[in-house]
């Protein structure tokens, strides 16, 4: 069994080796290999000389580089299509999520035969930065769910988050038909489709997990601007009825 965790980078010089770092130092259960694929976005500070120092120390992760910058979804999107696990998870190049929580999203997927999990940042134990970006996000999950529920029976309380492990195998398939080119119009795309996926002929079988939340400010490097919530919504809307 194997297991691939896709990186996407851009302009993450200040955060990219210690995310790594705790990346390749991640115990998963005995037995499942990991695979850390980083695509490095066509980055114009230090993100590129630093993955190549550490490549080079440490064989085990593949670095992916863009000729020119595609966006954040495009750029996952590739991730996903060089993966070759039998689940598949995205973690951003920040250190705004633990990655000791996608040891929990997995043995969730184990241990309840699911199809894919999205973890959830609004659970009351993290820390609310922007209250706007906040009020943003619980908004376009909202419109998202009142399109998927029919589908999926079951509300998604953050539909934005990063940490979302699929079956490695329906993750590409999906991946294969997917057209966002919006810095954030990956993850509507991705629920709606996921939401009408059918594998003999059911509906896939998800959860939904709390997971931890380090939120960083705008002078940190944070990207996500209340017009990326607009986009969101024309997509969501684009994505699920069209």
């Amino acid at each position: 069994m194997k297991i691939s965790i896709i990186i996407p980078a851009y302009n993450e010089e200040k955060t990219i080796k210690e995310l790594l770092d705790k990346v390749i130092s991640l115990n998963f259960s005995e037995g499942l290999e990991k695979e850390v694929i980083v695509i490095n976005d066509c980055s114009n500070d230090n993100t590129p000389q630093i993955l190549s120092t550490i490549t080079s120390e440490n064989y085990s992760i593949k670095v992916i580089n863009n000729d020119v910058n595609l966006g954040k979804s495009r750029t996952v999107v590739k991730g996903i299509l060089n993966s070759t696990g039998d689940y598949v998870v995205i973690q951003d190049a920040d250190l705004e999520y633990d990655p000791n929580d996608l040891k929990i999203e997995y043995e969730y997927m184990i241990l309840k035969g699911l199809d894919f999990v999205y973890g959830n940042r609004f659970n009351g134990n993290n820390k609310i930065v922007y209250k706007s970006f906040y009020l943003g996000n619980r908004l376009v999950s909202l419109a998202s769910n009142i399109l998927t529920y029919p589908r999926l029976r079951e509300s998604i309380p953050d539909m934005e988050v990063c940490y979302k492990m699929v079956k490695g195998d329906i993750f590409r398939d999906i991946a294969k038909t997917m057209t966002a080119k919006t810095n954030f119009g990956f993850e509507p795309e991705l629920t709606a489709k996921l939401a009408r996926y059918k594998v003999n002929g059911k509906h896939l079988k998800f959860e939904v997990i709390p997971i931890s939340y380090f939120p960083r400010t705008i002078e940190q490097g944070k990207k996500i601007r209340w017009v990326d919530g607009v986009k969101a919504i024309i997509e969501i809307i684009k994505y699920n009825l069209f």
